[in-house]
């Protein structure tokens, strides 16, 4: 008996080891494909197509949707993205905000690219956290005009008119938080706007939490936002991981919803990073386009 115990103990050791093996291949091929999705997240995107109706608009009307660039590049000066959304002809290009990090000055990439998308359609925008904190905290007092002479009209808590083909488009930025309503003109703006819009209404704010929070009451055709990077991290079954209003597995993270006045909301996923410590995981950065019928 002492004999076959000696004899099982050499066995017992070695599949130890195996399952030790096993164990570590499967470690180091998820920390491996881990890396290859940071990477392939960090230079390429996918094209997210969404597609609405509405009496206010004759014949169509096709809007690209930029957000959270964060000074990313793709292509040298952003010349493969801008190949890119002209190719898509839209008849009207919007910016979410956060197109800088605010952290950073140089801004000629990001700038070459608006420079470059105003001779294919008007460009209008709103701010993000970013510019707010370049703006309002570091005092930078180049961006806002850097911007415009790149083509690029921001709506900071204000409203515009857009005559493109037969249609009519008005426009309503808001800027900030939703807690920054009441104390900066956003309200003001939309108040301004329930009086004077024409045509087919569009509402857009950086953050996507603005509009359930505040905006409930009033009336536009499209609510449109950024901000949540899709979530950061998408999980399996579970979807996105984290945003920084809503916390974990938050609600409005990225894809079309239903506000409570009828309007839709698409959140887009965005096209970068703000910081290296937080990169995408199945999380593939997003050019939205919207087409309206």
């Amino acid at each position: 008996m002492l004999k076959n115990k000696n004899r099982e103990k050499p066995v017992k050791n070695r599949n130890k080891l195996i399952d030790l093996l096993i164990c570590l291949i499967l470690a180091g091929g998820l920390i491996l494909g881990l890396a290859l999705d940071i990477v392939h997240d960090r230079t390429n995107y996918r094209v997210e197509f969404y597609q609405l109706s509405s009496k206010r608009i004759s014949g169509s009307l096709r809007i690209v949707f930029l957000t959270d660039l964060h000074l990313r590049e793709y292509g040298e000066g952003n010349s493969e993205l801008a190949e890119d959304i002209e190719s898509l002809s839209p008849d009207l290009i919007l910016l979410g905000g956060d197109m800088v990090i605010d952290s950073v000055s140089d801004y000629d990439g990001m700038l070459s690219l608006c420079s470059r998308l105003s001779e294919t359609a008007p460009i209008y925008g709103v701010l993000g956290n970013h510019e707010d904190v370049k703006i309002y905290l570091q005092k930078d007092s180049e961006l806002l005009g850097a911007f415009e002479a790149a083509g690029v009209h921001l709506l900071i808590n204000d409203t515009a008119q857009v005559k493109i083909g037969e249609n009519t488009v008005t426009l309503i930025g808001l800027d900030g938080k939703p807690a920054d309503f009441e104390r900066y003109g956003g309200e003001e703006a939309m108040e301004r706007s329930e009086k004077e819009s024409l045509g087919y209404r569009i509402c857009m704010a950086h953050v996507p939490t603005y509009f359930p929070e505040r905006l409930a009451e009033y009336s536009f055709d499209l609510g449109l936002a950024g901000h949540t990077h899709g979530g950061i991290i998408n999980l399996p079954k579970l979807g996105p991981l984290y945003s920084a209003e809503e916390g974990l597995l938050p609600e409005y993270a990225k894809g079309e919803y239903t506000l409570s006045n009828g309007a839709p909301l698409i959140v887009s996923g965005g096209l970068g990073d703000s910081r290296d410590l937080l990169p995408r995981i199945n999380n593939t950065p997003e050019l939205t386009v919207i087409d309206i019928t």
